[in-house]
C-alpha cells in the first residue's frame, strides 16, 4: 500500500511540473530568440577589436638587398665615373707632355680611380648635398599634394619646371651643336639639370591634376622605359661634363710639372750596360771598377734626370729644364739589372 501510493504521488509531481513549464508542455524548440535590448536602455560597451594578423618581419637578407639595391646603380655611375675621368686626366696630361698616348705608363684600373679621387671629390660632394636637398624637398611636395587647396600652385610649378627645363637643355644641345670646340665647361651640367627638371616637373604637374581630363597613368614598361631614357641623358650628359673637365684638369697638370721640374727627385741610375739616354743636361759616365769584376757589375753612371712616375714596369723621368715645348720625356725599363738612386739634391 505505502509502495503504490508514493508511485502515485510521484507521477502526480512530474504531470504538475510539465504543464507549468510552457516551454516544456508544447515541446522542442529549433531556436530560441531573445528579445534585443533597447538602444536607450543599454549603454553600449567597447567594441571588441578584430585581432590583426602580425606583421611579417623583413628579413635580413631583403634589407640588405633593398639597400643594395638603392645605392647600386648610383655607385656604380659613380666609379664609372672617377675611373673615366682618371683616364682622360691622364691621357689628356700625356699628350701635353709629348707621350702621346696614357697606354705608354701602364696604369691599371685602380690606379686611373686612384688618380681622380684628389680633384673629383669635391664636385662627387657637392652632387651628394644636391641630392640631399632634392629628396627634402620631394617630401614637402609629397606632402602638399595631399591637400586639395595647394595642388592648382603645384600644377602651375610642375608646368613651369618642364617648360625650364626643357628650354635649358635644348639650348645647351644648340650650343653644342653651333661650335662643339668653344662649348663652355658648364653645359653638360646645364643640359643634365634640364632633363632632371624637365622630369621631375611633368611628374608633378600630372600628381597635381585633379581635372576630369587628366591623362591616364602609363603602364608599368611605358614609365620604366621613361624613367631609362632620362637617366641615359643625364648619366651621358655627365660623362660629357666629366671629359672637358678632364681635359682642364690633365693639361694643368701638364703645366704644374713643368713649372716644378727643379723640385723633382733627383735620379741616378747604375747599370752594367750604357743606357744610351740622348737628352739635354743628362750625363752618362763609366765607373772605374776592380778587373775581377763579374759582368753584373755597375760599371755606368747616368745622372741629370728627374723622376716623375713610376708605372707598368717603366721609369718615366724628365731632365734639367724640360718644358711641354722643347722637353723630352725618357722612359727606361725596371728592371734588376738596373739601379736606383734618388735625392732632393
Amino acid at each position: 500500500m505505502s509502495s503504490s501510493s508514493g508511485g502515485r504521488l510521484d507521477k502526480a509531481r512530474e504531470s504538475a511540473r510539465l504543464e507549468s513549464d510552457p516551454v516544456i508542455a508544447t515541446g522542442a524548440v529549433d531556436e530560441v530568440v531573445l528579445p534585443e535590448a533597447a538602444p536607450d536602455s543599454v549603454p553600449a560597451g567597447p567594441r571588441a577589436r578584430p585581432a590583426r594578423a602580425p606583421e611579417a618581419q623583413e628579413s635580413p637578407l631583403r634589407s640588405a638587398l633593398s639597400v643594395l639595391t638603392t645605392i647600386g646603380p648610383p655607385l656604380t655611375i659613380a666609379t664609372a665615373l672617377m675611373f673615366y675621368f682618371g683616364w682622360a686626366r691622364s691621357n689628356r696630361q700625356a699628350a701635353a707632355m709629348g707621350l702621346g698616348d696614357v697606354s705608354l705608363f701602364g696604369y691599371s684600373t685602380q690606379d686611373y680611380v686612384l688618380l681622380s679621387i684628389s680633384t673629383l671629390y669635391i664636385p662627387l660632394l657637392v652632387m651628394t648635398i644636391l641630392a640631399l636637398a632634392w629628396l627634402a624637398l620631394h617630401r614637402r611636395v609629397a606632402y602638399m599634394l595631399e591637400s586639395p587647396a595647394t595642388r592648382p600652385r603645384l600644377r602651375q610649378v610642375g608646368l613651369l619646371a618642364f617648360g625650364g627645363g626643357v628650354a635649358a637643355a635644348g639650348a645647351a644641345v644648340l650650343l653644342a651643336t653651333l661650335d662643339p670646340d668653344q662649348a663652355p665647361l658648364v653645359l653638360p651640367l646645364v643640359l643634365a639639370g634640364g632633363a632632371a627638371v624637365a622630369a621631375y616637373g611633368a611628374w608633378l604637374a600630372g600628381a597635381a591634376n585633379d581635372s576630369r581630363g587628366r591623362l591616364p597613368p602609363p603602364v608599368p614598361w611605358q614609365r620604366a622605359l621613361q624613367i631609362l631614357l632620362v637617366g641615359t641623358v643625364i648619366t651621358l650628359a655627365l660623362f660629357w661634363e666629366v671629359s672637358k673637365y678632364a681635359d682642364v684638369v690633365g693639361l694643368g697638370y701638364a703645366r704644374r710639372i713643368e713649372q716644378r721640374v727643379s723640385q723633382l727627385p733627383r735620379a741616378t741610375a747604375y747599370s752594367a750596360n750604357p743606357l744610351g739616354v740622348l737628352a739635354p743636361g743628362v750625363r752618362e759616365e763609366r765607373i772605374d771598377v776592380g778587373p775581377g769584376s763579374d759582368s753584373a757589375t755597375m760599371r755606368y753612371r747616368t745622372s741629370g734626370m728627374r723622376f716623375l712616375v713610376r708605372s707598368g714596369g717603366r721609369v718615366f723621368l724628365l731632365h734639367d729644364g724640360w718644358t711641354l715645348e722643347e722637353g723630352t720625356v725618357i722612359v727606361l725599363p725596371d728592371g734588376e739589372d738596373t739601379r736606383w738612386q734618388f735625392s732632393h739634391y
